[in-house]
């Protein structure tokens, strides 16, 4: 894992309890003047509670422009942006007519495929025109289209397997085929800075989760090991799976996953090896 600077951890602490601190400052005279003008509306819940409310108040505010920023253009590598204002403290912001451009470095745009090409654009306005931009339905309900099929025995061809399976969300991927794939008396032992899709998918899967220190094949194998010799809880029978579970590209680290070495460990315990790219 990168390290952090301590003068770079050390001022960005230091910048939060500092905001935090003013911010209590000022809520506690907040309360002897919204004492004598109250403004509580009886009968409605607050929409925030506590450090929710707080946060949102003296934190967020003063930076919410940085975020949720509307833009004019295609979100190609470049797009451009709709500058905003606020008269009130970053409480709203009005959007002008100015704009900027900026490099695109917050997209799943990888292939480019949002913005105009000259091979893409006219087959995909081609494909919208003859099955519509949705099929309205889930694909075992009635959502398959020949385009489905076509897309699975070219991806089922490209890797040389038998068949494959083509998920239209990667969240839905990862969350959905880990209960087909584990089960009750199986053992995931999934990276510590898995993308949330794969906690929530090896949560509902049922199998016993174990975790070891992200892009740390010597700790996997620790980990391997022990669960090997344990077996499962309580009756320390022979686990029926095990799979370990990384990623390709750690996206919220910017990391790689030191794939040779922990597909080797796996296939010394001989374990399987579940990879999110």
């Amino acid at each position: 894992m990168i390290a952090i600077p301590y003068l770079t951890a050390l001022t960005t602490y230091f910048s939060y309890g500092l905001l935090f601190a003013f911010g209590q400052f000022r809520d506690f005279f907040r309360k002897f003047f919204d004492f004598f003008n109250s403004t509580n509306f009886h009968g409605y819940a607050p929409i925030c509670l506590g450090l929710e409310d707080f946060y949102i108040r003296r934190l967020y505010l003063r930076i919410q422009d940085c975020f949720g920023r509307p833009i004019s253009s295609a979100p190609d590598a470049w797009f451009d942006v709709v500058e905003r204002y606020s008269n009130d403290n970053n409480k709203t912001l009005k959007r002008t007519t100015k704009i900027s451009r900026c490099l695109n470095l917050g997209s799943y745009n990888y292939l480019g495929f949002a913005a105009a090409d000259e091979y893409c654009t006219p087959r995909v306005i081609e494909t919208l025109n003859k099955y519509s931009p949705s099929t309205c339905s889930s694909r075992v309900d009635g959502g398959t289209t020949l385009l489905h099929n076509e897309l699975e025995e070219c991806v089922a061809n490209f890797v040389q397997k038998p068949a494959a399976i083509v998920f239209g969300m990667g969240y839905v991927t990862n969350s959905a085929i880990l209960p087909v794939l584990m089960g009750k008396g199986s053992l995931i032992i999934s990276d510590s800075l898995n993308h949330n899709s794969i906690v929530n998918g090896a949560r509902g899967s049922g199998a016993t989760i174990r975790v070891f220190q992200h892009n740390t094949p010597s700790h996997l194998e620790d980990v391997l090991r022990e669960q090997i010799a344990e077996g499962q809880p309580r009756t320390h029978r022979p686990w029926k799976k095990i799979v370990v579970i990384v990623e390709g590209i750690y996206s919220m680290e910017g990391e790689i996953c030191k794939l040779p070495e922990i597909i080797a460990i796996c296939k010394k315990y001989k374990a399987y090896t579940y990879l999110e790219s």
